[in-house]
């Protein structure tokens, strides 16, 4: 057992360190200095912009107080579309995955109309980041929490209030934050598509198809199918301990519970009709450290004997 926690410990210290050598660690408290928030269409994004040495902080470009007019800028404003999107800052940090607000599977447990989802295209399955709980990186989940929170204070809109959408709170207190995942992306949206990676890879062996995509409501397959020739369906980036991409029916099974190493890109929006300022982030990679542990409670919830003895009282079978 101490093997297995060494080897467990060695792993995480070796993930912190070459994720700390990247610049983009959130446990590295110079980090806030190296990014800042730029626009995009109505919102912004945070790309990361290193100060070099010698160059006067002045000159580089910062991010002020938010204008509530140039959050939400008019359709009559100077044209940004035609630019190229400014690239997202890709944040890391080490953490858990929480058991109790996770909703990361293969279609957000999408079942049908609701108000949050009016239809399957709306479905952006999330789960929440928690303490790891495990040493030697335990430690660094609350300056990964704190480096989050300042960050987001960057870029505030004067009059808004911070929407809830991206901590998890305790008694007002940040406990963990939120990430999703872009599970549908328009086919004229610029992202590079191969048109024959469905059509010519639709066997029972392709687990990444619109025809074999895995979902909770057999009804929403229609739904699904009807989206084929506008958009495409992206996998999640997720990972098990041996590199391979995970099978979309075992996200749950793999990733509620499980450290990982998480990369991710954050954004911000306003929202005028509630004076809300909203973050969002979207996932661009989860590699699994540490695989999830199934509750010893669970486990013998669901023991089973390995013979039957019918001959055994009910009362005695029972007490098994």
């Amino acid at each position: 057992m101490s093997v297995l926690a060494d080897t467990t410990t060695l792993l995480l210290t070796r993930s912190c360190e070459r994720l700390m050598a990247s610049g983009l660690y959130l446990r590295d408290n110079s980090l806030a200095g190296d990014v800042q928030w730029v626009r995009e269409g109505h919102g912004h994004v945070l790309v990361y912009n290193p100060k070099k040495e010698g160059v006067d902080s002045s000159t580089v470009a910062s991010a002020p107080v938010l204008d509530v007019d140039t959050t939400t800028p008019s359709q009559d404003s100077p044209c940004t579309r035609f630019t190229t999107p400014p690239e997202g800052a890709m944040l890391t940090a080490i953490v858990r995955i929480d058991r109790d607000h996770f909703w990361l599977t293969s279609d957000g447990g999408y079942l049908g109309p609701n108000t949050i989802c009016k239809e399957i295209l709306d479905v952006k399955p999330s789960c929440a980041f928690t303490d790891p709980g495990m040493e030697p990186i335990q430690l660094d989940f609350p300056t990964v929490l704190q480096i989050l929170h300042d960050l987001t204070l960057q870029c505030v809109t004067p009059g808004y209030s911070t929407g809830t959408s991206f901590f998890t709170t305790e008694k007002k207190i940040p406990t963990g934050f939120k990430l999703r995942h872009r599970l549908f992306e328009a086919i004229d949206s610029g992202v590079e598509y191969d048109s024959e990676s469905d059509n010519g890879m639709s066997s029972s062996e392709d687990l990444y198809s619109f025809k074999h995509w895995p979902l909770m409501r057999e009804q929403s397959h229609a739904e699904l199918l009807a989206l084929k020739k506008s958009h495409c369906l992206r996998p999640m980036p997720a990972y098990d301990i041996n590199n391979d991409l995970l099978d979309p029916s075992m996200y749950c099974h793999c990733l509620q519970g499980a450290i990982i190493e998480v990369h991710f890109t954050l954004s911000h929006w306003s929202i005028a009709s509630t004076k809300h300022d909203i973050f969002s982030s979207l996932i661009k990679l989860i590699c699994i450290l540490v695989p999830a542990v199934v509750s010893p409670s669970i486990a013998k919830k669901w023991k089973l004997p390995l013979h039957l003895d019918l001959e055994e009282s009910p009362v005695k079978r029972s007490a098994h």
